[in-house]
């Protein structure tokens, strides 16, 4: 996984930088805690972007977007293991308000560190789905 990296943080490249964020091209995933699977996507660029991102597949089992040929290829993803999605996490006033967006995961080649935020346009997953905290 990419946190097992002794005494340094990964580094991520997102060439086109996060929605919001065009000129956040370098991150560094910093886990929040042993014990949660929920991280924190820092901007090494930008200090304003930082994002709470979970691995979807965490709360939603479920969760299983098809990346079209041209996402998989700009990526170099050669095999779907090398896949890693992270969703952004809105936090809400109280934890159990908080969401995921499922509708546009952040797609990480795990073997190179390069990443896409991905709109999966057409697809059944929602902006703001809420986390299962219960």
């Amino acid at each position: 996984m990419l946190t097992d990296l002794p005494g340094e943080l990964p580094e991520i490249t997102i060439p086109a930088g996060i929605v919001g964020f065009p000129g956040a091209h370098r991150f560094a995933l910093v886990s929040v805690s042993d014990d949660v699977p929920c991280f924190v996507l820092r901007s090494l660029d930008d200090e304003n972007a930082q994002f709470v991102v979970v691995p979807p597949t965490v709360y939603f089992p479920e969760y299983a977007p098809s990346l079209d040929d041209g996402t998989a290829t700009s990526l170099g993803l050669e095999d779907a293991e090398d896949a890693l999605l992270l969703s952004v996490v809105t936090l809400g006033e109280r934890a159990e308000d908080s969401t995921a967006n499922l509708f546009a995961p952040i797609v990480v080649n795990a073997r190179t560190r390069t990443a896409a935020q991905v709109l999966l346009t057409g697809s059944p997953y929602q902006l703001r789905e809420r986390l299962p905290l219960s």
